[in-house]
């Protein structure tokens, strides 16, 4: 179990799928100036969903993760970068970007690397905020030492 995305955003100009993540952005398609008023709350999102995964499972990628949402494929990619920040606390978050960027495959969203880019950088510098700010919500909650199963608890034997 996960936290998923409710989030979907179509451009009201050219119908172009994408998630503007910060004020001031253009839509990457028909270059329409965004109003502040169609930001979404995507980078909060992508956060609460990324913490809850390294205290449920001690990481932020899932090997299992279904999109059913354009947040959700947002989720996904932030997820990678945001493994990369932290097994590389010192990296610049561009060269984190482009480095996530060249694994995913985005062939289909050739117009939106540069909007992706920029979004997986706000990402992980809102992540390295977070952790900075209070470093005990990143780490994972520690396995019960007896395991749980439905209604009985396991006694060692």
């Amino acid at each position: 179990m996960t936290i998923k995305s409710q989030i979907e955003y179509r451009c009201p100009q050219c119908q172009g799928v994408w998630l503007p993540y910060a004020a001031g952005l253009v839509c990457p398609f028909c270059k329409r100036a965004l109003p502040d008023s169609e930001v979404t709350g995507i980078i909060a999102e992508a956060l609460e969903s990324a913490r809850y995964n390294k205290q449920l499972y001690g990481r932020f990628d899932l090997e299992y993760w279904m999109a059913r949402r354009l947040g959700d494929r947002y989720l996904a990619w932030g997820f990678k970068a945001l493994q990369a920040a932290e097994t590389n606390p010192r990296t610049l978050a561009i060269n984190i970007a482009i480095a996530t960027l060249m694994e995913l495959d985005l062939e289909e969203m050739a117009q939106q690397r540069e909007h992706i880019a920029g979004f997986l950088v706000a990402l992980v510098e809102a992540y390295r905020q977070s952790v900075a700010a209070n470093p005990k919500e990143w780490e994972k909650i520690p396995d019960p030492e007896k395991p749980f199963f439905g209604r009985k608890i396991i006694e060692d034997r």
